[in-house]
Formats: structure tokens, C-alpha cells, sequence
């Protein structure tokens, strides 16, 4: 078992993670700092607990007592942020979900979630009228952002709301092992499943990870992937604004044309990335970029960072990229590299607070070296799901300990190296094969601009391993492409270790966390 720093923290019982992220930045004096940059406008530390704090009464008027679910389904935003902070200050429970879903993905969460109030801006307000069709959830549409045409029962104008509101809330007294917000876990491979976190977890994670990162009042933040994203919640919003940091926060899709002209624009020193905004940052032509000198810390997640293309990074932009590895589950990255000694293609060292081991199949830990399934546990660790009990008992092992499902091993210096899904492996000529070896190696070759290799089954129900390809647009023209990128795999690894099938693809699909979209892949037969 290998475990990360102890710190010393002291979480009193009554306690409320709202007033913990936003109010100590007005008792630190910081009240008139730059809180949040929307577009052309700059919201002060006050201002937003001002507006934080009349959407709490909001929330109240319509209901929303403690314990009661809050339920996110907006743009990036003041409101967002808002939102968020005021559901715990009132004692509710913050939960959120991604813009892009269909009218069934919605009418399932309302009745995993059971809302009391839903909140919704006009991207998606007629997408939940629909999904609520059915459902006696959500008691109230808190609509945002402006709308056109009649609002319907149970749904109120925000604006008009908050107007009426005053700045002035009494905080909830809340218990620190009350529960505070949800985050959500599976739902690029199934339905999600929903991980409910106390308001002490927040205090761990954030503990946990500005140990490592060490936010300042003077940072800037910009985020790649949107807030209803928890990596990208807590790293790019919650924590810098415990920190008296100030946020960027842009409504439209990320592009990397976008986060080179906010760049510009706001001089920020802390850019939230994944891998495949990475990558598009690195093709996009040189006279189109921003300079990025100002960043002082790139942070990458929610997929496994190559070294190529972390070398390609390197040698595009000369600064490193600090990767970190975590769950739903476990609220706080248990893995990450440490700025000034990253190792490229790693997942990092223990994180502060948290614990790991690599376990075989019948739960004993390997020797150093060996490949296993990795046990999580962490001091902001959930310890169930909503209503999966069994799911629940096969994942929260017991004493705190999560079977994460991730394949790694540890190497001598103590880093730590992903090697793919447990539930992912494919047997192939009687020999367990990883499909994520395969696919670094496909990364590797220069005509692979990006790649997703699976195994999928045949029309006999066998498991065989298809790649999904696309390759750089000045890939020279093959006479049998397929054929030689199956010998390049031959080549650099074992002779049996390659695709059975491929597909050339103009673009990989994404989530809206900007991983690649596995599930829609898999419905594509061989």
C-alpha cells in the first residue's frame, strides 16, 4: 500500500461548504477581487455573494428545504455558479447534468434525482418540458438567461425572482457529514450512477489538491470542459474561489479557437485541459495562436495523457502539464503528478489524504511491477450509490477502499501507470490483452492524429478488437492504411497484440467532458 502526505485538518460539526468556498473571501477582505469574468463583464467577490444569496432565497421561496435536491441543467454561467453555492447554503443537495441529453436521459435523472427545482436556461428548456411529461419531478422550472414565449405552470423567471430577492440568507446550519451535492459516475459506458458527498469531502479535496497545486489570490482560471463536469467544477471553479482566485466562464462550446482567444483576452494562469482539447491546440496553425506565456499551470484529466502527445505539448508550447488521476467515487484525485516532476505517460504519486493499492483477482496486493486492478481511498470518498446496492457493494469494498475497476502498475520511483479498464481486457490467443496498449501504440505512429481501440462482439457473441481511426489530413495517401498500421502494432508490440478491425473516421465522437464517447462507439458493429 502506498500512501500520500497527512494533513492536518479540523472540520467543525456544524459546518456548511457554501460558506466555506465563497463567504471566507469577504471575511479575507477580498470582497471588491475579481470573482468571475463572463464575457464583458466582472463580478466582484461581493457581487457574487450577493447574487449567490438572493438565489438561496429564491431557492427558498420555492421550496427547496434541506435535504431537498437542486438540479442544474444550464449554460456556464453567473447563475451556474450561483446556483450551486446558494442549493448548500440553504442546505440542499447540488446536483447537475450535461446540456447536450436527450429528452429520456433527462427523464431519467429526475427520477434517479427526485428535484425539488430544476434549474434550466433556454438551451434546454423545452428538452426537460418533455422529459417532465411524465414525471411529478421537478416541482418548479427556475428558468435563466432569458426566454421567448409563455412561461408554463410550475416554471418562474429567474430574473424576476432574484429582483425581489434580498442579499441578506441565513446559512443553513448544516452538519459536515450532511449530505451537500452529487456527483455522477458510468455514464459514458450506461445510465449514470449518482455519488452522493458530504459537506466534509469538499474541505478534503480541496485541501488535497491545492497541497500539490497551490492556488493563489492573484490566479487567473480557464476551463476547458464545462462545469457540469466535476473535474472541471472543483478545479477550475470551486477551488480557485476558496482560494480568492478569479474564474473565467464562457457559454459556447469549447473550441480551441476559443480558449486561444480568451487566452488573449484574460491572461489567465491556470488552464483546466484534457487531452483531446490538447491535441486540438497543438494543430491549430501557429498564426492563429495565443501566446501562452502566461500560464504558470496546465492541469489535464478525465483521460489518460499520453507521453506523445505529451512531448508534442512540450515541444509545441515549452511548458509541462500536471495530470491528475480520479473518480466520481473518490471526489479527490488520488494520483497526480507533481509540477516540476512530471514523467511523461504516468498517472503520478499518492495525493495528500489518500491511499492506494494494486490488488490480482483475489484481492492480493502484486509486487511492484505487476499489473492490477488499483483500490482507491481518499478522506472526500463516497460510500455508496443511489439506489444500486449491489454496485454499490462490489465498488465501496469496506474501511473506505473503492475498486476503482483501472488496471495499473507501479514502478520503482513510485509513479503510477494506467493501463486500461479491468472489464476492458480481451483474451486473444488464450493471453489477456489490453486494448489501451494498443492504442498508445496506434498514438504513436505519425500519420494518427487520434484513435479509440474496443473490444466488440462478432456476430458469433466473440469479443474481438476493433480500432476506430482518424488520421492527420496530410496523412500521405495508402493503398491499404488499415494494413499498415496492423503491421505497425506487429512491429512495437507482440505479434498477436493488434486490431481484427478498423474504421476510418473524420472525427471521433466526444462527451460533453470531452473524453472520447466510448458508449456511442460500441453501438457500431465490427
Amino acid at each position: 500500500m502506498q500512501k500520500g502526505e497527512r494533513l492536518d485538518l479540523s472540520i467543525p460539526e456544524e459546518f456548511n461548504l457554501g460558506a466555506y468556498f465563497l463567504d471566507v473571501n469577504l471575511i479575507a477582505g477580498r470582497g471588491e477581487n475579481p470573482a468571475i469574468y463572463y464575457q464583458d463583464e466582472t463580478i466582484s467577490y461581493h457581487g457574487l455573494w450577493a447574487l449567490t444569496n438572493r438565489m438561496g432565497n429564491v431557492l427558498r421561496r420555492l421550496g427547496v428545504e434541506p435535504e431537498n435536491r437542486v438540479l442544474l441543467v444550464l449554460q456556464d454561467s453567473p447563475e451556474w455558479v450561483a446556483g450551486w453555492l446558494a442549493t448548500m447554503k440553504v442546505g440542499g443537495v447540488g446536483t447537475h447534468a450535461y446540456t447536450y441529453l436527450k429528452p429520456d436521459d433527462y427523464a431519467y435523472l429526475f427520477e434517479l434525482i427526485r428535484p425539488k427545482v430544476v434549474l434550466v436556461d433556454p438551451t434546454c428548456l423545452d428538452l426537460l418540458r418533455k422529459a417532465s411529461e411524465k414525471s411529478k419531478y421537478p416541482e418548479a422550472f427556475l428558468v435563466a438567461g432569458g426566454h421567448s414565449g409563455e412561461l408554463r405552470a410550475r416554471e418562474y423567471d429567474l430574473s424576476e425572482l432574484l429582483g425581489a430577492a434580498s442579499q441578506e440568507l441565513e446559512i443553513e446550519k448544516t452538519h459536515r457529514d450532511d449530505t451537500a451535492f452529487w456527483n455522477f459516475s458510468g455514464g459514458t459506458t450506461g445510465k449514470p450512477k449518482g455519488v452522493p458527498h458530504m459537506h466534509r469531502d469538499g474541505v478534503v479535496a480541496f485541501e488535497s489538491t491545492n497541497h500539490v497545486l497551490g492556488y493563489r489570490p492573484d490566479d487567473v482560471v480557464i476551463r476547458v470542459p464545462k462545469l457540469f463536469f466535476h473535474y472541471a467544477r472543483d478545479l477550475g471553479l470551486l477551488f480557485p474561489l476558496r482560494a480568492g482566485a478569479a474564474v473565467v466562464l464562457f457559454p459556447e462550446r469549447t473550441t480551441a479557437r476559443v480558449i486561444f482567444k480568451l487566452v488573449e483576452k484574460f491572461r489567465p494562469t491556470f488552464l483546466i485541459n484534457v487531452p483531446t482539447m490538447m491535441r486540438a491546440m497543438i494543430q491549430t496553425a501557429a498564426a492563429e495562436r495565443s501566446d501562452l506565456s502566461c500560464l504558470r499551470r496546465v492541469m489535464s484529466s478525465g483521460e489518460m495523457l499520453s507521453a506523445q502527445l505529451y512531448k508534442e505539448w512540450v515541444d509545441t508550447f515549452q511548458m509541462e502539464v500536471v495530470n491528475r488521476f480520479g473518480s466520481a467515487e473518490s471526489l479527490t484525485g488520488y494520483l497526480c503528478n507533481r509540477p516540476g516532476a512530471v514523467v511523461a505517460g504516468s498517472s503520478g504519486t499518492v495525493t495528500p489524504m489518500s491511499a492506494v493499492k494494486i490488488v490480482d483477482r483475489q484481492g492480493r496486493e502484486v509486487a511492484r511491477g505487476e499489473t492490477g486492478v488499483l483500490m482507491a481511498r481518499t478522506g472526500a470518498a463516497a460510500i455508496h450509490y443511489v439506489r444500486d446496492h449491489e454496485k454499490s457493494l462490489s465498488t465501496f469494498t469496506g474501511n473506505g477502499w473503492i475498486d476503482t475497476g483501472d488496471l495499473f502498475r507501479q514502478d520503482e520511483n513510485n509513479y503510477f501507470w494506467y493501463l486500461g479498464r479491468a472489464d476492458d481486457m480481451v483474451k486473444i490467443s488464450g493471453v489477456w490483452v489490453s486494448p489501451l496498449e494498443i492504442e498508445r501504440c496506434l498514438q504513436t505512429h505519425p500519420d494518427v492524429k487520434e484513435c479509440a481501440v474496443m473490444g466488440l462482439e462478432d456476430q458469433d457473441g466473440l469479443t474481438k478488437l476493433k480500432a476506430f481511426i482518424v488520421m492527420e489530413k496530410n496523412a500521405p495517401a495508402a493503398d491499404n492504411p488499415a494494413g499498415d498500421l496492423i503491421d505497425f502494432c506487429k512491429k512495437n508490440l507482440a505479434t498477436y497484440k493488434y486490431p481484427r478491425f478498423t474504421e476510418f473516421m473524420d472525427e471521433l465522437p466526444k462527451t460533453g467532458q470531452g473524453k472520447i464517447d466510448r458508449r456511442e462507439l460500441r453501438t457500431r458493429s465490427l
